[in-house]
């Protein structure tokens, strides 16, 4: 009987030990210089949990020991891997569970031209990883678009354009600094000749 239950305890410890940090994509990828939050998965409880990050690229800000912590990632771009392993209440250590971390840098958005003339397209180009948000200005409108994979992205009507933010799924929006300002001429009128 005695070693029935040492059995059922030891295939519990080994089952709460297999209960590792997942994500729902690794490698995991970040803005470089945000702070992110982690979590185990359908964590054990009276589980301890010790995380560590390889080339200390980040720094744990909260939740250490836990099965929740937030990592404030350095302002670089780079390649990390932050790991984690489950100690139970039999003080059982479980395997090291890694994810795969790449810290990018935000997107940037410039126009391809400064002036041009009635009919002709005006291009945001950017650099980064798409899909981006955009917004911009057209003769003072604020304008918003998202959600674009299109790089080149063309704009065709008329008048002063003003790059103002962008953003995409992993950089939340950053303000866009220097001359961004561009503009479609209008028509110009169709010229009558008069003999005087």
């Amino acid at each position: 009987m005695k070693k029935h239950i040492l059995f059922i305890l030891f295939l519990t410890i080994f089952a709460s030990l297999q209960t590792f940090a997942q994500s729902t994509s690794n490698p995991d990828t970040v803005c470089m210089g945000s702070e992110v939050y982690y979590k185990i998965a359908n964590p054990t409880a009276n589980s301890s949990f010790t995380w560590g990050i390889y080339n200390n690229k980040g720094t744990i800000t909260f939740g250490a020991g836990t099965d929740n912590i937030r990592v404030a990632w350095n302002n670089t771009e780079g390649i990390d891997s932050l790991w984690v392993y489950e100690t139970n209440f039999a003080t059982c250590s479980g395997d090291t569970s890694i994810l795969t971390v790449v810290r990018v840098a935000p997107p940037t958005a410039e126009f391809d031209n400064s002036q041009l003339c009635y009919g002709e397209k005006l291009n945001i180009i950017f650099i980064g990883n798409p899909p981006y948000n955009v917004e911009y200005t057209l003769n003072g409108n604020t304008v918003t678009q998202n959600e674009i994979t299109q790089n080149p992205y063309p704009l065709t009507e008329a008048g002063n354009y003003e790059l103002i933010k962008v953003s995409n799924k992993h950089c939340n929006t950053s303000s866009l600094t220097g001359t961004v300002n561009a503009v479609i001429a209008q028509p110009l009128q169709k010229l009558q000749i008069y003999h005087e």
